[in-house]
């Protein structure tokens, strides 16, 4: 396991942001398309499937990558993460000074044990967490509320934790500034 997590981490950060042709196609849902939490728990499912069409190394790593660029896996504040059951951060979608390092005891101010308790929920099936996390969309915020959504992913013989959150505040937000015929045409 320390191995498959150590290559995971080498690799990934010599990567080129290109992807495996074997694995590249559209998201049905993408990160832009989180709104709530049943957009954000279909989001996640269709990253874990798109994740599920890769066969080695090349394309787990090429997949992690596309995860991390800007585009239909990544939009503003809405991104995925993926950890070991362990807390070992192996993506963080905005923050990738976090990835290589053990997050089992992060804690936001109000007491949550965030890793702790999305390995959890997780283990589970699946589930969300409420925490407070600085929202990448609003320069200094410290702490804003959050939701995640978790679930168990292997791959390559090694067990994760895949999510995804998004910040309730700033989806109303969003909703509210689009026109009428704009939400309409995307339903």
């Amino acid at each position: 396991m320390k191995r498959l997590t150590a290559v995971l981490m080498l690799t990934l950060g010599t990567l080129l942001p290109t992807v495996h042709p074997a694995v590249a196609q559209d998201a049905e849902i993408t990160a832009e398309d989180v709104v709530d939490r049943e957009t954000l728990e279909a989001f996640v499912h269709a990253a874990k499937a798109y994740g599920d069409q890769a066969s080695s190394l090349p394309e787990y790593l090429a997949i992690l990558q596309e995860f991390r660029t800007e585009g239909p896996w990544k939009q503003g504040s809405i991104y995925l993460f993926l950890f070991t059951t362990e807390g070992l951060f192996i993506l963080h979608g905005v923050d990738s000074s976090l990835e290589g390092q053990n997050l089992i005891d992060l804690e936001d101010a109000n007491g949550v044990k965030i890793v702790q308790e999305l390995i959890a929920v997780a283990a589970e099936g699946g589930g969300y967490v409420e925490y407070l996390w600085p929202d990448p969309q609003i320069e200094g915020d410290t702490g804003s509320p959050k939701v995640s959504y978790a679930i168990p992913y292997s791959a390559l013989g090694q067990d994760f934790v895949l999510g995804a959150g998004f910040f309730p505040e700033s989806a109303s937000t969003a909703v509210e500034a689009q026109s009428w015929g704009q939400l309409k045409s995307r339903f």
